[in-house]
């Protein structure tokens, strides 16, 4: 895959967003099947640059990871949907 595409796997997880030669690169979403997702920078298959993370009640915080590990929190939220600088 090339471009824009959406993968879903068997136990529920998906991804849609950018890939370059069938690996995700550039900006997508991670949905995991509880609920839980990551959207952001993608590098060679992996969450890398700035990104969002928003947990199973719908918190979401800003981060930076490197390499597939988030390295730190850059905001956080205290209601739904909406960060706090």
């Amino acid at each position: 895959m090339h471009g824009k595409g959406t993968y879903k796997w068997k136990d529920g997880r998906k991804y849609v967003g950018d890939y370059v030669n069938d690996v995700k690169h550039g900006q997508g979403t991670f949905t995991w099947p509880t609920g839980q997702t990551y959207n952001g920078s993608w590098e060679n298959g992996v969450q890398h640059g700035m990104g969002y993370y928003t947990n199973k009640n719908g918190i979401m915080k800003q981060g930076r990871w490197e390499k597939g590990k988030r390295v730190e929190w850059t905001n956080d939220t205290t209601e739904k949907g909406r960060t706090q600088d």
